[in-house]
């Protein structure tokens, strides 16, 4: 009987023991969070944002926000400040807003590559509670590789050809434009110098033939001058 006694006195004592395990250990209230996008490609040198959402029925009086890169620690931040790991020189910041909180890397690097995890803390009003995002993977590229595709390059050909064909069409106008006046100016004065050739030719033929008229004239008065005066003559003569 005492057997038993001290039998049930063990199952209860171990009962308890498993009870305040269990009451010891109990994490704290969870909460939803989601995170966006869950993956980002750049180039290197350009800027990025991600964010996280939590939902929250209570008004929150403290909140507080740790981002991490690869379970590296990247930023500590609240509503009114935060802490940045040094290695991101200046260039990270962390704001927080009501149930959203919104992580901003500029001049992107390849070292900044990664996984970076939200996780949510709700620490007043107690009792605390937390919540993680799915990740956000971060892939950055070089430059030279997004700037050496063969698409671009023939395309930058391209562009330069048609440019040297209009600008060498655009030389070749002007020029032409350029010589047309003095073109003009040398066949204005060959005209001219043809219409008084003409002038002259014609000049000179109305003068030779106002000059045969002329002697004609003078030689037809002659004779008829020569003919009155032998006939007078005559008549003199026969008186």
């Amino acid at each position: 009987m005492n057997l038993n006694g001290n039998y049930l006195q063990l199952i209860l004592a171990l009962q308890c023991t498993h009870m305040l395990l269990q009451v010891t250990e109990a994490e704290p209230d969870r909460i939803e969070v989601s995170q966006c996008p869950s993956e980002i490609e750049v180039v290197e040198g350009t800027s990025i944002n991600m964010e996280c959402f939590y939902e929250e029925e209570r008004h929150v009086e403290h909140i507080r926000v740790d981002w991490s890169k690869d379970s590296k620690w990247t930023v500590n931040a609240t509503s009114s400040n935060w802490t940045v790991n040094p290695v991101y020189d200046n260039r990270l910041s962390c704001t927080i807003k009501k149930t959203k909180a919104k992580l901003t890397i500029k001049n992107i690097a390849q070292e900044d590559a990664g996984l970076y995890l939200c996780k949510i803390y709700i620490e007043i009003p107690p009792p605390v509670r937390r919540g993680s995002g799915n990740g956000t993977k971060l892939t950055v590229r070089a430059k030279n590789k997004a700037n050496n595709r063969p698409e671009l390059g023939a395309l930058l050909l391209l562009v330069i050809l048609v440019a040297a064909i209009l600008y060498y069409k655009k030389r070749q106008k002007s020029q032409r434009n350029a010589m047309m006046p003095a073109d003009a100016v040398r066949e204005e004065i060959h005209e001219e110098n043809h219409e008084n050739e003409g002038s002259e030719e014609n000049s000179s033929s109305r003068g030779s033939s106002q000059w045969v008229d002329s002697s004609l004239y003078q030689s037809f008065d002659y004779f008829a001058i020569k003919g009155g005066n032998k006939g007078t003559s005559c008549n003199a003569s026969n008186s």
